[in-house]
């Protein structure tokens, strides 16, 4: 079975250097941790099929979050936010 990696990115999860509320990313793991990485056409597929709601409910933050304060990225997003 292949890794797959869910990254969602929450409003209000992280403070700015000033306290201010911003956004800051989740990401859940299923799968190997040793096996291939699940990418591409694939990857893309599969996100469609994922639920905002479910992978809240999954991480215990369905309390304090809803889906209208998350969105779903992409591994190359989520690569790239860490870059910066």
């Amino acid at each position: 079975m292949k890794k797959i990696r869910i990254c969602l990115a929450v409003q209000g999860l992280g403070q700015d250097e000033h306290g201010v509320s911003c956004p800051n990313v989740v990401c859940v793991t299923l799968g190997d941790e040793n096996a291939e990485e699940l990418t591409g056409a694939e990857y893309e597929k599969f996100l469609q099929q994922v639920k905002i709601e479910d992978v809240l409910k999954l991480t215990f933050l369905d309390y304090y979050y809803s889906p209208s304060d998350c969105r779903l990225i992409t591994l190359d997003e989520y690569k790239r936010q860490c870059m910066e």
